[in-house]
């Protein structure tokens, strides 16, 4: 974490200096409170109004410089906050697809919300609030010592008793913080994964029993939540009530010395303000060395989290020149039986391959296999004479269609396109061949598709998505399911268009497409028989 202070540190540096401004000011300001109390009392009236004067204009001076600080401190937590946030989602973007999937996506919410938050309010806040408490009890201090090194020696002593509180009960703040987190990491996994079956808990009627769900996981995370605050409360507790005791005592002290005629009315004014000053900031340094203790198991699980490199000495396939080859391939999920056993293909370059069969006969696992999603258990694949394993990813070379259409809320356009450059003609061009007319023109295109595209039919979600993925253009296609889920009519449209496709690798896999269209493939492989 302390990286993203070095990244903000122009903010940093100048909140330090507006706040070691502004508690040098408030100090100053307390000597002349007691001049003013003085020289009224001496009857100088002209002396009285004199540091009057002084007395207004360093409190505005203190006023201005404070609020200085509170801009500069603003920048720098935004600032840190923002970076954090940028770094954590791309960590998750930077993950490969199955590294991806090891986490439930609530997990990486968490992160970016819950952990990511708590850091904010427990770290970024924090610092730049001890040295603002730090600053004021070192000028108070020195102050005190002008003043009386007897009082000022009684004051530090006492005063100084509740920092000790935070340390003693150090592991109990990082033990509740932590469980806290977790336990709001979880619920969050099970919201995730309840809105993303939103249609299935309306279509089976279990909105009470999934209420249910949710009131036990919510129960459970406020009351890791109380835990965390009651912990921090007691310790407050026990910190104010030493801090007050001690308060009292100074006091008495310093009447003492002012019935024996060491203090001037003035000097125990000022006594009394400055012990007012550090009284409070010794009270506020003990939660801030609480909340700093608390977080630092979570920042160190943060830290982790960045810096977890996936590929680092591989590079990504961008070339396809001549043949995809499986040769002997075994393959199994686990410890589960093998889905693939001394499996073996060979796909060349522009030609047309369609895979059918059973589900679960391994299919989808060959594709798979050749995303790199997974290594083989023996055997190898190879491209181009090379081995797959070299390669972090093959994406550069392969896009993919898959059975769940997904979309994002954008305008159509951007859902096409993914963000690239390219010509609307283009663009209303294959929407029209894709038997969807009606988005074929430049003020539908600019159309916000909804999340996951809910303002399209099942067939248009599905239409839209094989449109992105033949946008693309690169050297294989894979289309897997292209037809599940449309009306014959479409199907049939669909199929015509993926077999007009030329000069690509496809790899269609299908239970549906027309058997009277088979012979225009190059190759079937019917995986339940591992045979053409």
């Amino acid at each position: 974490m302390k990286n993203y202070i070095k990244q903000h540190r122009s903010s940093f540096i100048c909140a330090l200096l507006c706040i070691l401004i502004s508690s040098l000011l408030a100090v100053i300001l307390q000597f002349f409170k007691g001049d003013v109390l003085d020289y009224a009392v001496a009857g100088q009236l002209g002396s009285a109004i004199k540091y009057a004067a002084l007395l207004i204009v360093f409190i505005l001076l203190e006023v201005f410089f404070y609020f200085c600080y509170r801009q500069f401190l603003a920048k720098f937590v935004v600032g840190c906050t923002g970076s954090l946030k940028h770094d954590i989602f791309k960590s998750i973007l930077t993950k490969s697809y199955i590294g991806y999937k090891d986490a439930a996506q609530g997990e990486y919410i968490a992160k970016y919300t819950a952990e990511a938050d708590s850091i904010k309010e427990r770290y970024f806040d924090m610092w730049l609030s001890f040295f603002e408490i730090l600053f004021k009890i070192i000028f108070v201090s020195a102050a005190l010592f002008l003043l009386d090194w007897r009082i000022a020696a009684i004051t530090l002593m006492l005063l100084t008793t509740p920092l000790y509180i935070p340390k003693l009960i150090a592991g109990r703040l990082q033990k509740a913080q932590s469980a806290y987190l977790e336990a709001t990491a979880d619920n969050l996994v099970k919201i995730n994964d309840w809105l993303s079956g939103f249609e299935i808990i309306k279509n089976f009627s279990i909105e009470r029993k999934i209420m249910d769900k949710f009131e036990q996981s919510n129960a459970y995370v406020m009351k890791k939540l109380r835990h965390d605050a009651q912990l921090g409360a007691a310790a407050q507790l026990i910190t104010t009530l030493i801090s007050y005791l001690s308060y009292f005592i100074v006091l008495a002290f310093a009447a003492w010395l002012v019935i024996c005629g060491d203090f001037s009315a003035g000097d125990f004014f000022v006594a009394i303000g400055m012990i007012d000053q550090l009284s409070y900031p010794l009270i506020s340094l003990s939660q801030i060395i609480r909340q700093l203790v608390a977080i630092k198991p979570i920042c160190k699980g943060m830290e982790n989290f960045l810096s977890a490199s996936e590929a680092a000495n591989q590079t990504d396939l961008s070339v396809f020149e001549k043949e995809i080859c499986f040769d002997h391939v075994t393959f199994g999920y686990g410890n589960s039986p093998a889905v693939l056993n001394d499996f073996n293909l060979v796909m060349q370059k522009g030609k047309r391959y369609l895979f059918c069969g059973p589900s679960g006969c391994g299919k989808t696992t060959v594709i798979n296999l050749l995303l790199r999603y997974f290594d083989v258990n023996s055997g190898k694949i190879l491209l181009d004479d090379k081995s797959i394993s070299t390669y972090a990813s093959t994406y550069g070379c392969i896009t993919v269609l898959r059975q769940d259409a997904i979309l994002f809320h954008d305008t159509l356009r951007n859902n096409l396109t993914m963000y690239r450059e390219m010509e609307d003609s283009a663009l209303i061009e294959l929407l029209s061949r894709l038997g969807l007319e009606k988005y074929a023109n430049q003020d539908s295109l600019n159309t916000v598709i909804t999340e996951n595209g809910s303002n399209l039919s099942g067939g248009e979600r599905k239409r839209v998505c094989l449109a992105r993925a033949l946008l693309r253009n690169t050297e294989i296609l894979v289309l897997d399911e292209p037809l599940a889920n449309l009306d014959n009519e479409t199907a049939q449209r669909i199929e015509e268009l993926i077999l007009s496709i030329s000069g690509r690798t496809m790899i269609v896999v299908s239970h549906q497409f027309s058997e009277q269209k088979l012979y225009r493939f190059d190759k079937v492989i019917d995986f339940a028989k591992h045979k053409i």
